[in-house]
């Protein structure tokens, strides 16, 4: 059987939901193939591929382009005397199941579907209903068991091909992505995870899973051998580190001696103690993800749910700073119940932390989390919002700003990484700076600062120094930032 993957975009995150779904469907001796939308070539993948499934997975800040895309599919499959399946998976489709009755989808899968695609997969071949199938939602059955894979040993390896046939440009950079875990037990209430183990909880299940050293070894070697220019690892994890246990002593203990590559992974600031940032310096890690989110205590604890004192927060950027932790640090602007001078606020507190790569993006309110739900209890969010119209570069949603305060957080975040670099003695001229009406310039400067952060201080040398592919980088990544804005 010949199955279609299609995601959104392709940036630097490697897509390893699709990824490893494929590793499952070509171990059992299936084709695949990945169309990209954002490179406008789907009607040509299609009519090369005359693919017996497609596969969709979607984000719920991407669904306006799927629901494009499936329209194109729907047009293609009725040139045919055939009408191949349509599936979607993803984060929109497990909390939104009405995706399923929108587009008349054949099914949607909820959670976890490395299972499921192989029953699907076999029921297609066989000429038999999908309806039954752990995870999996069709018109005529919507209430499927649940199931959570436990052993991610038994999982196939991601499929890096299928991503390098379709992105070939993407093989120059070296940052490949690996996960070691699923699950997160914390309940940031700006999340999906909170929702997830609320929905797949109980009955047994083992909702936070971890692979053995062994398998993560193996697949990383096994990478570095077909793929040699892998020169940074990037551990994909919701969270790399929540406590320190036997895993992570053993993996501090072989990571170096058998892989000996620098990586970077993400951790929460209260989980960054002084004997966790040793161990993480020692097995190879030099760079991590530790957002900061607000900087007003009571929105990063009360509304955000993060439980982290300021004094905490500060302690552990200090660590991140002590064991060469190069942190990449994220705040949230324009968060429900704060104002413009809020967010001047959480922007002088990640200027105070001092993070090797301060990054700022506005809240954008997704669907069935409790900060949106939050949001629109306080009346600042329109109930009648489209979610697929939003997303992380464009201004705020929220109803409680006014035009002028929207465009001043815009500029806001793109020049705030700049002057978190430069004294404090420039704020004012930083306040002046964002009541100017220069957006995109302030656009293309903020994006070239960023990439400049992503390649020198977070994924040092992973991508290749020379001019060439350094302008081209840029001009990809502002191409990207600004169409998604």
């Amino acid at each position: 059987m010949k199955i279609l993957f299609v995601i959104a975009h392709v940036f630097y995150n490697e897509p390893l939901g699709a990824m490893i779904l494929s590793g499952v469907c070509r171990k059992a001796g299936h084709t695949t193939r990945l169309a990209v939308l954002d490179q406008k070539n789907l009607p040509a993948v299609l009519n090369s591929f005359d693919p017996d499934l497609v596969a969709y997975s979607t984000m719920s800040a991407d669904l306006g382009a799927f629901a494009q895309a499936d329209r194109m599919v729907s047009s293609w499959t009725n040139s045919l005397g055939r009408r191949p399946a349509r599936i979607m998976g993803g984060p929109h489709p497990t909390y939104f199941p009405q995706v399923l009755d929108d587009l008349g989808l054949n099914a949607i899968c909820i959670g976890d579907g490395d299972r499921a695609m192989m029953r699907i997969v076999d029921a297609l071949a066989a000429g038999r209903t999908l309806d039954g199938i752990p995870n999996i939602l069709t018109p005529s059955h919507r209430s499927p068991a649940k199931e959570v894979i436990e052993d991610l040993d038994s999982i196939p390896f991601a499929d890096r091909a299928l991503f390098y046939d379709a992105a070939p440009d993407m093989l120059r950079q070296g940052i490949r992505s690996f996960l070691t875990q699923r699950g997160c037990p914390f309940k940031c209430t700006y999340c999906f995870n909170h929702a997830f183990n609320t929905m797949f909880k109980g009955e047994g299940r083992k909702l936070l899973r971890r692979r053995s050293i062994d398998n993560l070894f193996e697949e990383i070697k096994q990478v570095q051998g077909a793929w040699p220019t892998l020169r940074y690892i990037r551990f994909a994890d919701d969270v790399f580190v929540i406590k320190k246990d036997e895993w992570l002593e053993e993996f501090a203990e072989r990571y170096p001696k058998e892989i000996g590559i620098p990586f970077y992974c993400l951790i929460r600031a209260n989980n960054l103690t002084e004997d966790i940032a040793e161990l993480l310096f020692k097995s190879g890690c030099r760079s991590i993800a530790m957002s900061i989110e607000s900087g007003i205590d009571h929105i990063r604890n009360l509304v955000l749910k993060r439980n982290m004192s300021d004094d905490l927060m500060l302690e552990s950027f200090r660590l991140a700073q002590r064991y060469g932790l190069n942190a990449f640090a994220n705040t949230i602007l324009g968060l429900p119940g704060t104002s413009l001078d809020d967010d001047f606020r959480s922007y002088q507190f990640a200027k105070r932390l001092n993070p090797a790569a301060p990054t700022f993006s506005i809240f954008c309110p997704y669907p069935g989390t409790e900060l949106t739900d939050y949001a629109l209890k306080k009346g600042v969010l329109d109930p009648a919002i489209n979610f697929s119209d939003v997303n992380y570069w464009t201004t705020s949603v929220l109803t409680n700003y006014t035009p002028d305060e929207k465009h001043q957080m815009y500029r806001l975040m793109k020049l705030a990484p700049i002057f978190c670099k430069l004294p404090s003695s420039w704020d004012g001229f930083l306040r002046l700076l964002i009541r100017l009406p220069l957006t995109p310039v302030y656009s293309v400067i903020g994006t070239i600062f960023h990439v400049y952060l992503l390649g020198g201080k977070i994924f040092p040398k992973a991508i290749p120094h020379n001019p060439f592919n350094l302008v081209k980088e840029i001009l990809r990544s502002i191409s990207y930032i600004l169409h998604k804005a």
